[in-house]
């Protein structure tokens, strides 16, 4: 196993195109090792790792992230942790059945005005850093909605830049209408033309969503740690 984090969309890389802090992505990491003296040395290493900029950890096993807090902690920044997601992987996705669903609304893909209305409805939304990473996502990674008959997206999935399927909603009104299956099929195929892994990560408390991902062909991983979500701020209040 190769012990390496991979971070995507770091803030050095885009401060040069933005004066104002507050819209600088911050660094998104996740870690791949088994060995604890391999991540408490990947951790330390600045060339790795920069505690003094906002940083989201994604994807860690729960082993992982009291490690991480407690570096945090010792560098003075404020954790804020989403954990309890199970690993749901799709391992055959080109034998998955295609057949078109008919919607009653037009399939589309996301642009980057409809950023803001994506990150007002996740559940670590609502600032600048989270929104700024929607909008990279939207510009450079698969995506599907189902626009309303106003333009605006009624229902949509995106992918990140770790090859997840995530930040998935559907406004109330139009639920119950088959639109997040028809979005997932859609990306499921994006997504495996391309040859990137399907995956996504599920709330063990959310079992309308475990059957509706077991239904799309995804299995649980059960030898698969629960995984976390840290965000890590880069001034404590």
């Amino acid at each position: 196993c190769l012990n390496l984090p991979v971070k995507h969309f770091s803030s050095s890389s885009s401060s040069s195109s933005s004066s104002s802090s507050s819209s600088v992505i911050p660094d998104i990491c996740t870690v791949f090792t088994k060995n604890p003296e391999t991540l408490r040395s990947l951790l330390l290493n600045e060339r790795v790792v920069n505690w003094r900029n906002g940083l989201i950890f994604r994807g860690l096993p729960s082993s992982h992230c009291d490690l991480i807090k407690e570096l945090a902690t010792l560098s003075g920044l404020d954790i804020t942790e989403y954990g309890g997601y199970n690993t749901f992987i799709h391992y055959s996705p080109e034998n998955t059945d295609w057949q078109e669903k008919v919607l009653l609304l037009p399939v589309s893909i996301l642009d980057e005005s409809h950023a803001e209305l994506v990150d007002t409805h996740l559940p670590y939304g609502g600032n600048q850093d989270s929104l700024n990473h929607v909008r990279a996502c939207i510009r450079h990674l698969p995506t599907h909605c189902v626009m309303d008959e106003e333009g605006c997206p009624a229902s949509w999935m995106l992918s990140d830049e770790l090859c997840e399927l995530r930040m998935a909603y559907t406004r109330p009104e139009y639920r119950r209408a088959g639109h997040l299956p028809a979005l997932s099929l859609a990306l499921i195929r994006r997504m495996s033309s391309l040859g990137l892994p399907v995956y996504c990560h599920v709330s063990q408390h959310n079992q309308a969503v475990i059957n509706a991902v077991t239904s799309l062909g995804f299995s649980a991983c059960p030898s698969i740690e629960q995984i976390s979500v840290l965000l890590i701020c880069k001034d404590r209040v």
